[in-house]
């Protein structure tokens, strides 16, 4: 397989990536369970959802032989969730069609990452992130390994780091705490990583729900802390 471009058919087109040391084998199984976008949604779409329409992307790159993601740890000055673990996004503007392109502004801003280098693979379940009142909508990406390795140049207002974790390394069941909202006690998942570094909130979530879905689980819309 090296050297070869690994394709995978049933969304609105194809997509296609290089494999020269990408193991086909974890790329297909990933991608093929995520939900397809099929046309390029509306934020109109989801004008029932209450709270803030906003839009994450969840950056798949290869290194290796393995799949990566990239997390961006926050800045401390920030006035919303200061110096915690997320994917690169924010609120929708009103410039923007859909979640994509909300997720793709928000990452160009925040990495320097321009939103054409990114292959749109599909979007995940929405996550209500209740303490902030904002509906992140998961919108899963492929980048090449170059442009992750040179292309980046992370906005200091916004980002204190960027974290590069392997995919594997989230594949044990998460660590899962409680909090209590209106009487109820509800559980969700935090994924501690090496250097005391845990990720949990809204961005737990989501990689958890990325999680049951390559296991063939079908999660649904999630409410968080």
């Amino acid at each position: 397989m090296e050297g070869a471009e690994l394709c995978f058919e049933g969304w609105s087109g194809s997509i296609h990536m290089r494999t020269e040391n990408l193991y086909p084998g974890l790329a297909r199984r990933v991608f093929s369970r995520i939900p397809p976008i099929g046309e390029r949604i509306d934020w109109e779409r989801f004008s029932d959802r209450k709270g803030k329409p906003s839009a994450v992307l969840v950056p798949f790159f290869p290194k290796g032989d393995e799949l990566h993601l990239l997390l961006l740890e926050r800045s401390a000055a920030l006035r919303r969730h200061p110096g915690q673990i997320a994917f690169p996004g924010g609120a929708r503007e009103e410039s923007d069609r859909g979640p994509v392109d909300t997720a793709l502004r928000e990452t160009t801003e925040e990495t320097g990452i321009s939103g054409d280098a990114v292959e749109v693979l599909g979007i995940l379940p929405e996550v209500h992130a209740f303490s902030s009142d904002f509906v992140l909508f998961p919108v899963v990406g492929f980048i090449p390994y170059d442009v992750f390795s040179e292309g980046i140049t992370p906005d200091p207002a916004e980002v204190q780091r960027v974290l590069d974790v392997p995919f594997r390394s989230l594949g044990n069941s998460p660590k899962w705490e409680t909090f209590n909202r209106k009487g109820k006690v509800l559980k969700y998942p935090v994924f501690p990583l090496d250097d005391d570094v845990i990720i949990w909130g809204a961005t737990a979530w989501i990689l958890w729900n990325l999680i049951r879905i390559i296991d063939g689980a079908v999660p649904e819309r999630t409410e968080c802390p």
